[in-house]
């Protein structure tokens, strides 16, 4: 690794100062050596002879000496708990209006979008504009934490909330864009820090280098888009924001903010100075706006903005207003440029185009509209990357859930198709963790930072074994279901479900209008069926030694394995119903009874055939009597019948006696292809008959929330930097449903 040498305490075998990056490498490396193997630490502050810095699974800050020498040893002294103390000391900002520059006390005052109204960026969750206005209360005056990940975690499962030792700031001035919320963060001098960060990033055209996330606690139901399950938040009853590196809602830095710490007679005398020359140069505008500027509703900023306007005239007055005004003009394209979201280079285009201009906002924002109109233009839905070209990329995330697809022979999409996939799974594994030895666990400084990105090897694995899974479920057999199923219908809960079968009416009536009034059909009744959802899950596994023995071989027989398992699971599921004669809710028998009319003990034949043939289509409509003429259309056998099966719908006459013709000849089809083979059934003899579930109601399935398809997750919770829990990668497999009787006359079972 190649390293860019910056000013700092200790230097290398090469007398080159070591980075601040590095030392702070070294001493967690020593600090976490010292502790212990099973140790992580965290290191707060580096100072040019001591560190402070926190053990996982203790809340005491310790501090301790340390010395670096030429071959970079790292020597470290007695570590002494400490507590962080907070000093405030007086500012003397500059002018905090016209924000003229960034200097050693501005930039605590930020504005930011807290969040972005809509779904959330991996989350299945969405922000609707509603409830998060309702609770804006709530947003003013939150608290700002920055945590570690192991704290972010913990946080949850405290009673008493987050530590106030990680407290950063607070948010005020809080309110609807239309867009989402936006607010001022208020830095405390505690988090300098932060407020240097901020600072750097935003000089160095770096906007995006952390953002924010706010955790809420909120009431919400769950809605269905696209056949995947959303939180939707519909009240919110409290609200802490933290700074992330990875937010999740387009929480972000948008702009530094005036300074409020000078001194109040100050701020008063440049508000005087603002007023005075708003009266001399635009005395209409004055005298149109006299309540807002005399009240103090008009601010600062907006004062500016009339001076900018203002015509230069020649007075002895005028260099100090032409100055005024530029400096206003500068101020605006700061703020504007910054919130703009524009790349660097654009940017910086725009600052020279506007240099040493008296700028109207108009004008402003008509260039910056017209960049952004050609930057679309330019990269349509990629991203910018370069100084001196332009061109569209795919964000890295996606090539890597490509390339891993494409290990595992899953269509990828046309835009993904020239990356190539991974050439074993051990490649794979190194390229998104860069854990090169598969030890297991991240090393400071490499690339994986968090347990819980988008990028981590877990997650991606994951995705691709769920779309391998579920390629492969939608082209395995459904073992005959679809001939059974008559309806599908969505479970919200696992609450009882109803299900009403309404009977029939009887033949119209003759009417003559004439003379008589229209005959009352009377109140047709109903039959109630309830049912609850059924629960299928377990847990798959892929472990170090695969990887590490590149066993790609058992990952793609493990997930081939999968889907047929899942749809037999669910098939037998429903055809043990018809099998073991369950109980048909309706009137409390058997689905299958003489009472029904549909059970016979015949061995199939082309008589037991027609027997069962012609029970089916004189089943009769419940209330009205009257015959649903139903047309068998399938026959279930097991295994063993299926020559005999055969016969009786090859066979023009009737098998063993004087030819006479055979009434059932090919009526399971041409090609038998309505005879299937049930692998559930184990008893040689039996068989079963089906009307078309088009004509009459046999079965119903209700899936929890739409889901038809099983469901994939990460079974495992890794703490930062771990990859493996006891060496496995464990994956849940979920499947909710249930199958339940309508009606008994469109089946038919022969026990023989």
């Amino acid at each position: 690794m190649k390293r860019v040498r910056l000013q700092a305490a200790a230097s290398g075998p090469d007398n080159d100062p070591l980075s601040f990056s590095e030392i702070r490498e070294l001493l967690c490396c020593a600090i976490c050596a010292k502790a212990g193997a099973d140790t992580e630490c965290y290191v707060i502050d580096v100072y040019p002879a001591s560190v402070v810095y926190q053990l996982s699974g203790d809340e005491t800050l310790y501090q301790c000496s340390y010395s670096i020498d030429a071959v970079e040893a790292v020597t470290l002294g007695e570590a002494a708990p400490v507590e962080r103390e907070v000093t405030y000391v007086p500012l003397q900002a500059a002018s905090g209006q016209l924000l003229a520059a960034v200097d050693g006390d501005s930039g605590f005052r930020w504005r930011i979008q807290i969040c972005k109204y809509g779904q959330a960026v991996g989350q299945p969750i969405i922000w609707p504009r509603e409830p998060l206005v309702a609770a804006i209360p709530l947003y003013e005056g939150a608290r700002v934490f920055c945590l570690n990940d192991t704290q972010h975690v913990a946080a949850k499962d405290r009673p008493m909330g987050k530590s106030v030792r990680e407290i950063v700031g607070w948010v005020e001035n809080v309110c609807d864009t239309g867009t989402g919320l936006e607010g001022d963060f208020v830095i405390l001098q505690s988090a300098k820090w932060l407020r240097d960060m901020a600072v750097d990033s935003f000089e160095h055209g770096k906007t995006d280098l952390f953002g924010f996330s706010h955790d809420v606690q909120a009431n919400a139901k769950i809605q269905m888009i696209a056949g995947k399950s959303f939180k939707v938040p519909t009240e919110i009853m409290s609200v802490d924001i933290d700074v992330v590196y990875r937010p999740t809602n387009d929480g972000k830095m948008l702009r530094m903010t005036a300074a409020t710490n000078e001194p109040k007679e100050k701020q008063e005398m440049k508000r005087e100075q603002l007023v005075a020359a708003v009266k001399t140069n635009r005395p209409e505008l004055y005298l149109a706006n006299q309540d807002a500027i005399d009240g103090g509703s008009m601010t600062d900023e907006q004062l500016l903005n009339l001076l900018a306007a203002a015509p230069v005239m020649a007075d002895a007055g005028a260099e100090t207003l032409k100055q005024m005004q530029l400096l206003a003009a500068q101020a605006l394209v700061r703020e504007t440029l910054a919130a703009c979201g524009l790349p660097e280079p654009v940017q910086a285009k725009l600052r020279m185009q506007f240099t040493g201009q008296i700028v109207t906002e108009t004008t402003l924002q008509a260039a910056v509209k017209a960049e952004k109109e050609m930057v679309d233009q330019l990269t349509a839905t990629g991203v910018i990357h370069g100084v001196g070209q332009i061109r569209v990329v795919r964000e890295s995330g996606e090539k890597l859930q490509a390339a891993m697809d494409g290990m595992l022979n899953v269509t990828v999409s046309d835009s993904m198709r020239d990356v190539q996939p991974f050439t074993s799974l051990r490649a794979a594994y190194t390229e998104l963790t860069g854990d090169t030895d598969v030890r297991g666990f991240a090393e400071p400084g490499q690339r994986l930072q968090a347990a819980f990105d988008s990028s981590t090897f877990s997650f991606v694995l994951g995705n691709a074994l769920y779309r391998r899974m579920i390629n492969d479920y939608r082209e395995t057999t459904d073992f005959g279901l679809s001939r059974i199923v008559s309806n599908v219908r969505n479970a919200r809960d696992f609450r009882p479900l109803q299900a009403i079968r309404i009977q029939y009416f009887g033949d119209i009536p003759d009417i003559t209008p004439e003379t008589d009034d229209y005959t009352d059909l009377g109140t047709v009744t109903d039959e109630k069926v309830e049912y609850s959802l059924n629960q299928k899950g377990g847990i798959i596994t892929i472990t170090r030694k695969m990887i590490i023995n590149d066993d790609l071989t058992a990952v793609n027989r493990i997930v081939s394995r999968l889907p047929r398992a899942a749809r037999r699971t669910k098939a037998k599921r429903a055809w043990n119903k018809f099998i073991n004669n369950d109980t048909y809710k309706g009137d409390s028998t058997a689905i299958f009874t003489a009472g029904h009319n549909n059970l016979g003990s015949a061995a199939y034949s082309i008589t037991s055939a027609v027997a069962a043939r012609a029970a089916i289509a004189k089943q009769t409509e419940p209330g009205s009597g009257e015959r649903l003429y139903l047309r068998p259309q399938t026959l279930a056998i097991p295994t063993d019948l299926w020559d005999t099966a055969v016969q009786v719908n090859q066979t023009r006459g009737v098998p063993g006696s004087a030819n006479l013709g055979n009434s059932m000849f090919q009526y399971f089809g041409i090609n038998n292809e309505n005879i299937i083979e049930i692998p559930f059934m184990t008893d040689v003899n039996d068989w079963l008959m089906f009307a078309d579930p088009k004509d009459v109601e046999m079965l119903e399935v209700a899936y929890l929330n739409g889901q038809q398809e099983p469901e994939m997750f990460v079974a495992d919770n890794p703490q930062i930097g771990q990859f493996f829990v006891a060496d496995k990668l464990q994956y849940k497999i979920r499947d909710e449903y249930e199958f339940e009787f309508m009606d008994f006359r469109g089946a038919y079972k022969a026990v023989v």
